[in-house]
Order: structure tokens, then sequence, then C-alpha cells
């Protein structure tokens, strides 16, 4: 069984991938993270190849310098992933188990909704400080979910986060206008790192796992508010006098 990272101490916050291919072949990606700050924990050193150079399809909202960070954190954070990944088609199955510091999920399902799941991680506890917004939903990573859930978690998350905003005296807003803008430049990182990636793998799953995460950042600001609808009824014993 070939592995990508290990298996987490007690002290960090985990996500041990197992990939177990219709073929009996196995492979294992294992992702820490920092416990306070959710940052990404590489379990070696991050060298980088020319397709991660921050220059390479820089995005238009990045905030970074070339002359003080030479690679995209982001790419740096998924380089061994797709290189991992790059022989496989994203419509190979797998039997996919996540197992996490409190519990572990199972699901037979495509190699592209397996990578997007993990990179769904990856991309935002990178470093990058446009993907950084949405880190604290990371610690409750939920994989596979789906539209509905993340809009529930992505949404509560935000609010959340305009609550602690508004405790340090600074503006926030509970209109939601910033999560829209939020993943209006998530979806431009999506398809910055797509054509990076296009650059390096030589098959489609790890495309194809951005082109999901794509899909997410476009529905969920288009559904904000169809999706909060649904959602309503869910709270009616707070209308209740």
């Amino acid at each position: 069984m070939k592995t990508l990272g290990t298996s987490s101490p007690d002290d960090t916050v985990f996500f041990d991938y197992l990939f177990k291919f219709e073929d009996g072949t196995e492979k294992k990606i294992g992702i820490h993270l920092d416990p306070v700050t959710l940052e990404y924990l590489p379990q070696k050193s991050l060298t980088g190849d020319e397709w991660t150079r921050l220059e390479n399809h820089q995005c238009e909202s990045c905030p970074l310098d070339p002359k003080h960070d030479p690679h995209c954190p982001l790419a740096l954070a998924i380089e061994d992933l797709v290189n991992f990944f790059q022989e496989k088609f994203s419509y190979e199955t797998a039997r996919i188990s996540v197992h996490t510091n409190e519990r572990t999920y199972f699901k037979d399902t495509t190699m592209q909704k397996g990578l997007s799941s993990i990179m769904g991680v990856l991309m935002v506890s990178s470093g990058c400080p446009v993907m950084a917004k949405l880190r604290p939903m990371v610690r409750l990573h939920l994989p596979f979910s789906s539209i509905l859930e993340t809009t529930f978690r992505t949404t509560s998350t935000y609010l959340l986060g305009q609550f602690f905003l508004k405790k340090r005296g600074k503006i926030s807003d509970f209109t939601f206008e910033g999560l829209l803008e939020i993943y209006k430049n998530v979806n431009m990182v999506n398809r910055s790192m797509a054509e990076r990636i296009r650059s390096a793998a030589g098959k489609d799953a790890s495309v194809n796992a951005l082109i999901i995460l794509d899909m997410f950042a476009l529905d969920i600001p288009l559904s904000i508010e169809e999706q909060i609808e649904g959602i309503e009824p869910f709270f009616r014993p707070y209308f209740e006098e």
C-alpha cells in the first residue's frame, strides 16, 4: 500500500484518507493540521516544482509577492497529491474511508469526489490568504458533503465570524454580502489552480476534483438565498412564542 503522510499524533488535527481500488490496490493520504491555527503541517520539506511557482497562473486577487513567496503556498500543499494521483482517471471508483480525530467516514465513490474532499482540506489550510477565510470550517470538515450541508456549514461559519468581529468592536455583516465576495475570490483561485494542475497532471482526476470545488464555489453564492429558504423551516422553534 502506498502512503502519502502518516497517522497524526494526538496533539494535531488529522484526516487520514484511504483509497481502496477495485483492482485491490490501496493508497493512503494523511493530512495534519495545527490544532490552534488549523494550518497545514507538511510531513516533509516542500521544495516545489515549476508549476507551483507563484507567477505561474497567479490569481488576480493574490496579495503575495513572488520576491518573498516564490511558490504558491496552495500549490505546494497539493503538489504531492497531484503527483500521487496523476495516473488516475476521474471516473475510476474506490471505497474511500476518512479517519479523523472524532470519527470515521466511508463512501463508495469516484476518484474526483475523493480528491475534491481532500483538496477542500488542503486548500484552506495551505496558507493561501484568499482561501484562509474558509479555514475555520476545516476543523469540522465533512467529507463528501452535499450542497445543503456545505451551505449550512458555510453560512453558519460566516455568521459566527461576524459575531466575533462584533465582539471586537469591528464592522460586522449579517447580510452575507461578504460571503458572496469570499466565494467570488475562491472561484478565481480554483480556476487559476486548475490551470496550474493541467500543466502538471497526466490524467484528469486532479483537475476534475478542482472542478467539483469550483462548482461548489459557484453554486453556493447562487443558491444562498434559495438554500436559506429551504433551511428556514428547521428553525421553527425559534419563531414560536
